[in-house]
């Protein structure tokens, strides 16, 4: 009777472990969507904007400010005052999938693909401004205050680049059509001590500087960027 209850107990928890890797999965697999209803491409140019239109500015765009520490000037992400003002474009390059999906073996060959070029919620992600070399990064160099800089290296996922990953995520987890959120808190490092935050805006003389925040995130939807010779 004392074995079968061992049993029985070590089956509800392998149950539980079952689930929890099934919820992570379905995480992982949640795809992010742009403004015309399409999955979000590795590769493909989208603006950022601002989801709350009026007085809450626009897109996404390359400022400079003079560090503290330093009299030069660092390229600083910052959103345009103006709402009708998209700002420029980003590309996003998720962690390679063997980073983000361990049982790589089970998953299908045509899932993978998909999966390489697809940006999901909460995937580990590189964001660059197109024509930029530089990734977004948390800059830690301000004291208390940290701004995102493009002073990232591309790639490369570890300890020496943990300042490098965002995710992104939804600002209502219960509603897929609600806005998005970025949030620094990258999972490719689990010796690495991070403190989370999510993406919002500071305001300095005039300047909606984009920082990585306690509280106030920066609500957001994705805009594909058109080419001069597509259609609307």
């Amino acid at each position: 009777m004392k074995m079968q209850s061992i049993l029985v107990q070590l089956f509800f928890f392998a149950f539980l472990l079952r689930l929890q890797a099934i919820a992570q999965t379905h995480n992982l697999c949640e795809v992010v969507f742009d403004t015309d209803g399409n999955e979000l491409q590795q590769g493909t140019p989208y603006y950022i904007v601002s989801a709350v239109r009026g007085g809450h500015g626009g897109g996404l765009t390359v400022g400079t400010r003079e560090r503290s520490s330093s009299t030069t000037n660092t390229p600083t992400v910052k959103q345009h005052s103006y709402n009708m003002n998209f700002g420029s474009p980003v590309l996003f390059t998720p962690v390679p999938l063997p980073s983000r999906v361990k049982s790589i073996a089970e998953t299908p060959s045509t899932q993978i693909r998909s999966e390489e070029i697809t940006i999901h919620v909460s995937t580990d992600v590189n964001i660059r401004f197109m024509e930029m070399p530089g990734v977004w990064q948390v800059d830690a160099a301000s004291g208390r205050e940290r701004y995102v800089t493009l002073e990232g290296k591309s790639g490369h996922p570890g300890k020496s680049t943990v300042k490098n990953w965002f995710k992104i995520l939804l600002v209502n987890a219960s509603d897929p059509a609600s806005a998005y959120r970025i949030r620094y808190c990258p999972g490719l490092c689990e010796s690495c001590h991070v403190t989370c935050g999510d993406v919002g805006i500071r305001k300095e003389e005039g300047t909606r500087w984009l920082s990585v925040l306690t509280r106030g995130e920066f609500p957001f939807v994705f805009v594909k960027a058109r080419s001069n010779n597509e259609a609307d």
